[in-house]
């Protein structure tokens, strides 16, 4: 009786509570975008309300089990991360269930044989397989015994394995690089080689990439953070020693190599980005920063001048309505719709949004400001905002001089996310030229969600391990 009444005080209500409510909204969301697009009968019963939500739902349902779980294994947990990606991936669920109808009326794709068939039928099921895939993942990392298994083999916990290990975590990075220069596929026909294609699945390296670079750096940083945080005096300006400048040159060459040979430029700003973060958390010093940042914009520059791509780019983010029939046409589009939802929105259903190309993947928010208008895309920011709020609130609370590389690594996943929002939001506003980045949770896509999910597992597990 005693552990009963101990295991309900460690039940985790705040979570369950928010979970809850997020799937009343889902459920909710999902049952008036399959009444406005019409895409089955509707029938105001207990079985006919399930025929519809079922196995939509199973994601959200596999959160509460998620919950449950850490109520049982790890009650100190983070309590508000799970709700926040249940309440964006469950807005993904619903968007790619209203988008598919339009995709499918607009875009049809031809077969070998000649067969004309709709280019992304199945595109809402898909989605829902890779949330479930995500959330699976994300209990991997909280419920397997990680840190059991690996001291028993190698006398080392997961993050003492991570941070030991990180030349081997290097090595596979720049071999990830290496193959996709090799062996990368352009589905899309956009000209950027960026993906592996196995067959049943496409996926994208560099979502990978940008964990194992986060984990370098934070193991670096951590075990270099004051010899570079204290440097040597040249007149009014402090200089990290001559040596430990080599990982930022590095960077700044990876960014730049990037662009230069996929064609990917918001991997290399994304990357870039989360790097100058790390480095700043780790040294206190803000005019490392600057230099980071005009090292890349000169480097950004010179690309301008001489890589049609970049120049490309620039054009169109400048004057998309000098090109609006050929490459301003996606950006033209995307204001339209923007302006179109107005305050409110027209409605769940009933916009056009699928005019705009790449609406369910690179574009998604501008589907969320044509249907759900402005109030929508403020509310899905301040979700984002939350979220960035409680990862960088994990790193806040960890001891930073024992534990100070998963205070790093907690910075380095959450920007992450940050940057990541922060660069695909500004390309849609046309804000900053588009890049081909996906917004985290929200965009359809098979890597970027996994690779999100373990994102979120890791920071959930670093704030397991905080005494608050």
């Amino acid at each position: 009786m005693a552990t009963f009444f101990n295991r309900l005080r460690q039940f985790r209500g705040v979570e369950f509570q928010l979970l809850f409510t997020v799937l009343l909204f889902f459920a909710a969301g999902y049952l008036l975008v399959v009444v406005a697009t019409r895409q089955r009968e509707f029938v105001a019963t207990v079985p006919g309300v399930l025929s519809i939500l079922w196995p939509s739902t199973l994601p959200l349902l596999l959160f509460l089990g998620v919950s449950f779980g850490l109520s049982a294994n790890s009650p100190g947990a983070d309590q508000v991360l799970l709700p926040l990606v249940a309440l964006l991936a469950g807005l993904s669920l619903m968007l790619t269930a209203r988008l598919e109808p339009s995709l499918n009326t607009l875009y049809k794709c031809t077969a070998d044989d000649g067969t004309i068939f709709s280019c992304y039928e199945g595109v809402a099921a898909r989605q829902s397989l890779w949330v479930t895939l995500g959330v699976i993942g994300l209990a991997a990392m909280l419920f397997v015994p990680w840190d059991r298994l690996l001291i028993r083999t190698l006398r080392l916990s997961l993050f003492d394995f991570l941070d030991h290990y990180r030349y081997v975590w290097l090595a596979i990075g720049l071999a990830l690089i290496f193959a996709t220069f090799l062996f990368g596929v352009d589905p899309n026909g956009s000209g950027v080689k960026v993906w592996f294609n196995f067959g049943l699945f496409l996926f994208q390296p560099s979502e990978l990439l940008k964990i194992i670079l986060v984990i370098f750096m934070a193991s670096y940083l951590n075990e270099h953070r004051e010899v570079v945080a204290a440097g040597y005096r040249l007149g009014p300006l402090t200089l990290p020693p001559l040596p430990y400048l080599v990982p930022i040159a590095g960077m700044w060459g990876l960014a730049m190599a990037t662009i230069v040979f996929q064609r990917d430029l918001g991997a290399a700003l994304l990357l870039f980005g989360v790097f100058l973060a790390m480095l700043y958390t780790a040294t206190g010093r803000g005019w490392y920063v600057l230099v980071g940042m005009a090292a890349f914009g000169v480097g950004a520059y010179v690309l301008y001048q001489f890589l049609p791509v970049v120049a490309l780019r620039v054009q169109v983010w400048l004057d998309p309505w000098a090109t609006a029939q050929g490459t301003g046409y996606q950006i033209v589009q995307a204001v339209y719709a923007l302006a179109a939802g107005r305050i409110f929105g027209e409605g769940l259903g009933l916009g056009v949004p699928a005019i705009v190309p790449a609406i369910h993947t690179d574009f998604i928010f501008t589907a969320i400001g044509e249907e759900m208008g402005l109030a929508g895309t403020l509310a899905v920011l301040i979700a984002y905002v939350l979220l960035i709020f409680r990862g960088f609130h994990i790193a806040l609370s960890v001891p930073g001089r024992f534990r100070g590389f998963e205070q790093l690594l907690a910075v380095g996943l959450t920007t992450i996310i940050a940057v990541q929002t922060l660069i695909i939001i500004g390309g849609n506003l046309r804000l900053i030229p588009l890049t081909g980045i996906t917004l985290p949770f929200v965009s359809y896509g098979g890597s970027s969600v996994l690779i999100n999910f373990v994102i979120v597992g890791l920071l959930m597990r670093i704030s397991a391990g905080v005494r608050h």
